[in-house]
């Protein structure tokens, strides 16, 4: 998002657009989490004529493809983002991590959710941090509707020394859209077009 508004890199200071929780995200995997090992020959250094390049694998998502649901208590800041998200703008070219990562992003549609606090397991369609996770449905589980993967001390906010501030440990179906939504009960969640979303 701090690629297709343009925010400053300089010091990490797009970074402050996104801390305190005023920016909250959920995050759906959509494709298959499938990983591909690729060859890489690393430089030792940055020096351009450095001999010896180190033969690396390097593991990749292979087709990724997520949905990201975003609010902002910044007005300007939303505004800016659904406009250039409509155009389909970007100042800089957006990528996963890496500068050789390109990205591609669409624009889904506005919608006004409100947070539900259940009492039951929820199918819920999105990353679930552990926080919010207050039990599974383990039969689901052992029927192999959905695949859960578990990634610990996920970075949920860093600051703009990019110290993280925080960090939870976050589970996802790893089927993505092929697979069901994961059967929980959650603290709260929110729902939108028939998809339950955490955002955190």
């Amino acid at each position: 998002m701090g690629a297709i508004l343009g925010l400053p890199k300089a010091d990490n200071a797009y970074l402050t657009a996104f801390a305190n929780k005023q920016c909250r995200l959920g995050i759906s995997v959509l494709n298959p989490i499938i990983m591909k090992r690729l060859g890489t020959n690393l430089r030792p250094n940055l020096n351009r004529t450095a001999d010896n390049p180190k033969p690396t694998l390097t593991e990749y998502v292979y087709q990724p493809k997520y949905r990201l649901y975003v609010s902002h208590e910044d007005a300007f800041f939303y505004d800016e983002l659904r406009a250039a998200l409509k155009a389909h703008r970007s100042k800089f070219t957006p990528s996963l991590g890496l500068a050789n990562l390109v990205s591609n992003f669409a624009w889904v549609e506005e919608v006004e959710a409100d947070a539900v606090r259940p009492t039951e397991a929820v199918p819920i369609h999105s990353v679930i941090p552990r926080k919010y996770l207050v039990d599974l449905d383990a039969t689901a589980l052992q029927n192999g509707t959905y695949e859960l993967i578990e990634q610990s001390l996920y970075a949920v906010e860093m600051n703009t020394e990019r110290e993280v501030t925080e960090r939870d440990d976050i589970l996802f179906n790893r089927k993505g859209e092929q697979g069901s939504p994961i059967p929980a009960l959650v603290t709260e969640y929110y729902s939108i077009n028939d998809a339950n979303v955490i955002l955190f």
